[in-house]
């Protein structure tokens, strides 16, 4: 069996505790919130002990710890389950800052645990299959690839995501999510340029992105948490030799358009379908057969620390107004 810590006991700490809950052979034993109502609600609702202080995660009956807090504390708890021998599963981004990213790869290298970040996006059925696509040459080289992720701001303007030296706004804590999936995708990037509403409104935030990636392609990536309607996502990927096109909003979420033709592929569930399993549960089952299995994740603690470099290198230009080289 194994038992599991949890960390942060909000909306999606309570989501991975079900899910690692639902696993044969886990079971979620620990729940910690500072915020100690929360975590009495989750534990309740789970059968799990609750903690008093942090450090009963680290407690040598606990084999992994799950890091679902607000960003700025990711790092001290995944520096201090790494020293104590556990296995992590740390929620996206990594850390708020590069030398907090930098400390986390440090401490997992040292302790030779398995930790993986949870970059869901590569567990979304539209986003991995573009991916196969890509590789497999559907589109031949590719131009130029587009991206949008539109949202309302979580919590509203009271929440620590309004709070910019928390969250690093809709680029950092949202929009890493597309920026992930792109280095997984299409490789390293070179060069970034991006404007935001950054900090000048406190109920809502946006962002574009720029992109010149190594390979030549130029990416577009476009933020939103200033809209008021439904969640919804999509994407153009453009190469010589067609175009791959995704919609959440359509019933047949991913198409592929050759030059003297249009291929629907099979339909691609949306995530909210109740037909398809949730890509949280599926990212979840993944992350505990590794441990399992002694295989590597999917998103190992280095992708992560890439993916982190690229957000924050996107807020560093939307602050300053300059170009970033990232090579």
């Amino acid at each position: 069996m194994l038992r599991i810590g949890l960390a942060g006991a909000g909306t999606l700490g309570g989501d991975h505790a079900r899910n690692f809950a639902a696993i044969d052979g886990c079971e979620v034993a620990v729940v910690y919130d500072v915020v100690r109502a929360n975590a009495e609600a989750l534990a309740t609702q789970l059968g799990a002990e609750l903690a008093e202080a942090e450090d009963r995660l680290y407690a040598d009956d606990i084999d992994i710890v799950v890091i679902t807090t607000p960003t700025p504390f990711h790092a001290d708890y995944c520096t201090k389950a790494a020293r104590a021998g556990k296995h992590i599963f740390c929620e996206k981004p990594l850390a708020r800052t590069l030398e907090q990213g930098e400390a986390i790869v440090e401490a997992v290298r040292s302790a030779g645990v398995t930790m993986m970040v949870g970059h869901v996006l590569r567990w979304f059925e539209p986003y991995a299959k573009a991916r196969d696509l890509i590789l497999d040459g559907a589109v031949g080289e590719l131009g130029m690839v587009r991206l949008t992720r539109i949202n309302t701001m979580p919590g509203g303007a009271g929440s620590w995501f309004s709070k910019y030296e928390w969250s690093g706004g809709v680029i950092l804590d949202m929009s890493i999510h597309d920026l992930d999936w792109v280095l997984w995708a299409l490789g390293p990037a070179e060069r970034v340029y991006a404007h935001s509403l950054y900090q000048r409104m406190p109920v809502m935030d946006y962002a574009l992105m720029s992109l010149r990636m190594k390979s030549g392609a130029i990416v577009h990536v476009e933020g939103s948490w200033a809209d008021l309607g439904m969640f919804r996502t999509s994407f153009e990927i453009a190469g010589s030799g067609g175009l791959i096109e995704h919609d959440s909003t359509q019933n047949v979420t991913l198409t592929v358009q050759k030059r003297d033709e249009k291929q629907e592929l099979a339909a691609v569930q949306r995530p909210s379908s109740p037909s398809t399993k949730s890509p949280y549960l599926v990212e979840d089952e993944h992350f505990i057969d590794c441990i399992r299995t002694g295989t590597t994740p999917g998103v190992t603690v280095e992708e992560a620390f890439a993916s982190l470099r690229l957000a924050l290198a996107c807020c560093q230009s939307a602050e300053t107004g300059q170009v970033v080289r990232l090579s």
